[in-house]
């Protein structure tokens, strides 16, 4: 499968060799990237890739089949319109757009050419937390759903690379609930199988601020971590960054289900903790840590515990496997493009709706207002 790449940063560079590995009798043409920083993960003797100088003149000249859409995220909806256009399936990063009025044009688009030929990175769905607690909700061993809570915190190395790198301006990121807990946000909604009714935020920039700047460099062991490229900075503290450090969330769904998210970019001990609260049951787990214990109300009786832990490789770009969900996440691709199978975890709809779901948190948040969402759904439901 002749495969081109727009946006050939870390990320990519690293999934597409994971799917190479997994997919020989896929290609790799070429790309286009002005600052490719993850060429050297996937460019080696026996495959040079070419350098096109944009994307239209590689969909002319690459007899391309698939289209890997990695760009920044402001980027995202031009490149899949064109490779959608093109007849070319495509694959794109999460977030999938960045604005409602871009949601919306997606949404025209998959309806045009259909699901199944976008493709979409949220990557969390593909795993084993995740598949297990499909086990469990399926089997209705929590009752019906209640009430959830779950957070993100990143370490301060992680962090001060969202403040120095092309990710802290809203413009290209699309804001950080967007850019990077749109993977939480799918996963609350599909554990509920609805979407939010209304949603309140709060949050703000109080760590990486410029009277928080260690003295002297100091710490730049830890600040200067994670090397970031395009239209990066050297200062977390006081970069240009518009984006926030901390962040809040109150999700209303049907019937009375309610759903508070926490994430922090400055937090030594790390965590992707969740808890979900049933009429006969919890589920709690951390993706981080590797944990999943299911207990019956009723009985306070430990149904399941499990130890889903994983030992992160480091990589060229040090970038994390998501808790070994990228393997599962390429496996799973490589049978959908070979058509083993038919249909994938997540798909572009759900993905269009978490984002919505994150751009009303962040309007929330700078209005101080509840986000009423029903006038949202009514919209996007009419173009699909």
């Amino acid at each position: 499968m002749r495969t081109g790449i727009v946006g050939l940063g870390l990320r990519a560079g690293n999934v597409l060799k994971m799917i190479k590995e997994d997919m020989p009798e896929m290609e790799l043409v070429g790309y286009v990237d002005p600052d490719p920083c993850g060429l050297s993960i996937i460019d080696d003797k026996t495959n040079r890739l070419n350098q096109y100088e944009n994307l239209d003149q590689m969909i002319d000249e690459g007899n391309l089949e698939l289209l890997w859409v990695a760009s920044p995220n402001h980027l995202h909806l031009e490149h899949i319109h064109l490779g959608l256009e093109a007849g070319l399936k495509v694959f794109s990063e999460k977030p999938i757009v960045t604005s409602k009025e871009d949601s919306f044009a997606l949404a025209k688009l998959i309806k045009k050419f259909g699901e199944n030929q976008l493709i979409v990175g949220l990557v969390l769905r593909y795993s084993v937390h995740m598949r297990e607690m499909k086990r469990v909700l399926d089997a209705g061993i929590l009752g019906k759903i209640t009430s959830l809570e779950a957070n993100e915190h990143i370490a301060p190395y992680h962090g001060s690379f969202f403040m120095r790198d092309w990710r802290r301006l809203e413009k290209y990121s699309g804001g950080f609930m967007l850019e990077k807990c749109c993977h939480d946000i799918d996963l609350y909604n599909g554990m509920v199988g609805d979407r939010p009714e209304r949603v309140v935020s709060f949050g703000g920039r109080n760590n990486f601020i410029p009277s928080e700047q260690p003295e002297n460099d100091k710490h730049d062991d830890v600040y200067q971590k994670k090397q970031s490229f395009w239209e990066n900075v050297d200062n977390p503290f006081t970069s240009n960054a518009d984006i926030i450090d901390h962040q809040n969330a109150l999700i209303e769904y049907p019937n009375n289900v309610t759903f508070t998210f926490h994430t922090s970019i400055n937090v030594p001990d790390e965590q992707r903790r969740f808890c979900i609260i049933g009429s006969r049951g919890m589920a709690e787990g951390d993706f981080g840590r590797g944990g999943l214990k299911v207990t019956d109300a009723r009985t306070g009786k430990c149904l399941e515990d499990h130890d889903f832990s994983v030992t992160e490789s480091s990589d060229t770009g040090n970038y994390p496997a998501h808790y070994g969900a990228d393997k599962l996440m390429s496996e799973d691709i490589v049978s959908f493009l070979r058509g083993n199978l038919d249909s994938l975890p997540v798909g572009p709809k759900e993905a269009i709706t978490a984002g919505l779901v994150a751009m009303a948190l962040d309007e929330s948040m700078k209005t101080g207002q509840i986000v009423d969402m029903t006038e949202t759904w009514k919209e996007l439901d009419s173009l699909y």
